[in-house]
């Protein structure tokens, strides 16, 4: 590899070392941390969705669009449904996902969650995204496209100590085909998740690789 070579992977990885944002592992968010955060107001104004949305779109550095997308837990096909209570099958849609970013052809859904602390509320809470989590692999495995992604920010203390039962979702072996294109993690783990996926990343990263064989 040449010198100029050299220098030009020493810039570049110094300059995505420096888009990483500072953020903190969701085993460290319990309530108290989160009372000190700046951007909490003790839960009156969703801040908590409002926070991982900016961050969101600070790391993908897309806009993270409200949806009404829902998928059905029966027949596992997702559609805009704003109002199902207003339906006789209203329990059989889930919660509508939290955001939407489109990336390269790519369609990102996120449902973004932080429960902190312990407590019957926080367990059922997390109950109710493990069985979206289930739905999203069904819907996946009825649809197989490789263009659609489901991605799951867990912050939280309560999360973190929980996280196991989403790996062992994910790990079953019906679910092998599709595993890949739903992602269960804190907010540090997709900023990683997100590097390492970003097709326009990796364009990036093969040219570097080409300059460093001239």
């Amino acid at each position: 590899m040449d010198i100029f070579a050299k220098r030009v992977q020493t810039v570049a990885r110094g300059f995505l070392v420096r888009r990483n944002i500072l953020i903190p592992s969701s085993e460290i968010q319990t309530k108290n941390w989160r009372k000190t955060r700046d951007w909490y107001d003790n839960g009156k104004r969703n801040e908590c969705e409002l926070y991982q949305r900016s961050m969101v779109e600070r790391i993908t550095g897309e806009v993270c669009a409200k949806t009404d997308l829902r998928i059905n837990i029966i027949s596992k096909n997702m559609l805009n449904k704003k109002y199902p209570m207003k339906d006789i099958d209203g329990f059989e849609w889930t919660e509508d996902f939290d955001g939407l970013v489109l990336k390269h052809g790519d369609s990102f859904y996120f449902n973004l969650k932080m429960i902190c602390d312990a407590g019957g509320v926080q367990t059922r809470s997390l109950r109710e995204v493990y069985h979206f989590v289930c739905v999203q692999l069904e819907h996946l495995l009825k649809n197989p496209r490789s263009d659609i992604h489901f991605i799951n920010i867990l912050d939280g203390d309560t999360s973190f100590r929980n996280i196991d039962k989403f790996t062992f979702l994910l790990n079953k072996p019906q679910y092998s085909s599709v595993r890949n294109q739903v992602f269960v993690g804190d907010m540090k783990q997709f900023q990683s998740f997100w590097k390492k996926s970003d097709k326009q990343l990796q364009t990036f990263w093969k040219k570097i690789e080409q300059i460093s064989v001239l």
